[in-house]
């Protein structure tokens, strides 16, 4: 049977593909795209889009708590809808879901193949009944939802991931999270936040992606009170009236349903990689060398949740459309990835950018810190937010600004600030000669600038000044 032949195969419709698409249909009409769907993103479907909308409601109704210190009576009596809330959120994600559909309709009809692609020996790659020879081929075919071994037999529909959560009708009065990273925080609080008594199991120390110590045990007394966090792994067994089990060393609880948040993995074990000779680790990821995208000596390109960088969408778009230039154009996707970006839209919101604690930790003696709390701030009281504190990383040789940890309300405004300014080589002068304005939670990340820099080896007082021969440099008002 004859193959037909093409430039570009794309496999996968997500976020890295549709990124890759764009990039070779500015140099080719010979592509094909390849997924039997749902399509949508797997972002607007499941993951970021429909979680930070449940946040959202869950947030709106939290803040009924500060009401009457606003003067405003009556926010007692509201009561949450939870099958509403559910039904609005599932609204909200099939119009995104439906406006990622509606931007493939110029080339869906001519370049959409809608079948999975399997790979065969000698270049070919087979969708149905069709064979096709691509030149290079871009594999973005996104992860699933890890679920321990045996759980889903001994639980049933008992147990959700994140891919199924918002198709609840309803909520139930028991929950436990298992895996407290991003997804299980976020959905766990905003569970809690709707009137769902969540338990939250995770063995690591960590919660959220944060590791700096300091805000970690700050973050936890936060959240005790909303969620019951169990350090311990979980063993969960069914009970004989529908309920969950779960033992721990040390304790035991009973539940009404399970979410599974412990990783995701990538959707390429069935793709048949073994036959171009592709290996793949205990992980299930294709061996990259750091800062390529591509095998070395093939055109094979993986993307997004399909390759080895982090599971974000900013980074799969970016992946998605390297892999696109250079699958187009016969050469080796080597870039240079953006400064780490990582938030968790939890309240206090966590943010990351840079270096994390965990990678300077062993070095700590040519690291500069500077800390500032949010718990009296100005802006922090005027929206009776909850507090938070941030902690600064900087080289002390230099002050050159090598990461941050931020615990606090709005801190993606200030993470996003802090990476650009590491992605610029910045040093904490850079920073503190921006303008500040009264009352910002940019005032609280100023005196953490100020404290890393007279931790450095430098003349803090010289690289402090205010542009103003006279101006006291410590003038902050709240």
């Amino acid at each position: 049977m004859s193959a037909e032949p093409l430039d570009v195969a794309i496999i996968g419709a997500g976020t890295a593909g549709l990124s890759a698409r764009v990039e070779v249909a500015q140099v080719t009409d010979s592509y094909r795209v390849f997924d039997p769907g749902p399509y949508g993103t797997f972002c607007a479907r499941a993951a970021c889009m429909p979680s930070k909308a449940l946040l959202h409601s869950a947030h709106a109704f939290h803040r009924r708590h500060t009401f009457e210190t606003l003067g405003i009576l009556g926010g007692e009596a509201l009561e949450v809808d939870a099958a509403r809330v559910m039904e609005e959120t599932r609204k909200l994600r099939d119009s995104l879901v439906e406006g990622v559909k509606e931007s493939m309709k110029p080339w869906r009809d001519t370049h959409l193949v809608p079948h999975a692609a399997i790979l065969e020996p000698d270049g070919i790659l087979r969708a149905g009944e069709t064979r096709f020879r691509p030149l290079a081929t871009v594999i973005a075919t996104g992860s699933r939802a890890v679920v321990p071994d045996g759980w889903r037999d001994r639980l049933g529909d008992l147990l959700l991931t994140s891919d199924d959560i918002f198709e609840l009708r309803d909520l139930p009065r028991r929950m436990a999270v298992i895996g407290l990273g991003p997804v299980g925080l976020e959905l766990g609080q905003a569970l809690a936040r709707l009137g769902v008594e969540v338990t939250g199991f995770d063995p690591e120390a960590t919660i959220g992606g944060l590791t700096d110590p300091d805000l970690l045990e700050r973050l936890s007394r936060s959240l005790s009170d909303e969620v019951t966090i169990v350090n311990a792994a979980a063993d969960p067994v069914a009970t004989e009236d529908d309920a969950i089990r779960i033992k721990w060393d040390g304790g035991e609880t009973e539940v009404d349903r399970i979410l599974v948040a412990i990783g995701r993995r990538p959707n390429i074990g069935a793709l048949g990689l073994e036959t171009w000779n592709v290996v793949l680790d205990q992980d299930g990821r294709p061996d990259l060398p750091d800062g390529r995208l591509n095998l070395p000596g093939t055109r094979i390109y993986f993307a997004g949740d399909a390759g080895t960088g982090p599971a974000l969408l900013h980074e799969a778009s970016d992946e998605g459309r390297l892999a696109g230039y250079f699958a187009a154009r016969d050469g080796d996707a080597r870039f240079d990835r953006r400064t780490p970006l990582r938030m968790v839209f939890c309240e206090p919101q966590i943010a990351l950018a840079g270096a994390t604690w965990d990678t300077l930790k062993d070095r700590a003696d040519e690291i500069a810190i500077g800390e500032a709390s949010f718990d009296e701030a100005g802006r922090t009281r005027l929206q009776r937010a909850p507090g938070g504190g941030l902690r600064i990383y900087a080289e002390k040789a230099t002050a050159r600004i090598l990461g941050a940890a931020i615990v606090a309300p709005e801190a993606e405004h200030l993470a996003h600030l802090l990476a650009l300014a590491i992605e610029r080589q910045d040093d904490l002068s850079a920073l503190l000669r921006m303008p500040v304005y009264h009352p910002t939670h940019e005032e609280v990340l100023r005196r953490g600038l100020r404290r890393a820099l007279k931790a450095t080896a430098l003349d803090a007082t010289e690289l402090d000044a205010i542009r103003c021969a006279d101006a006291p440099v410590e003038c902050d008002t709240d």
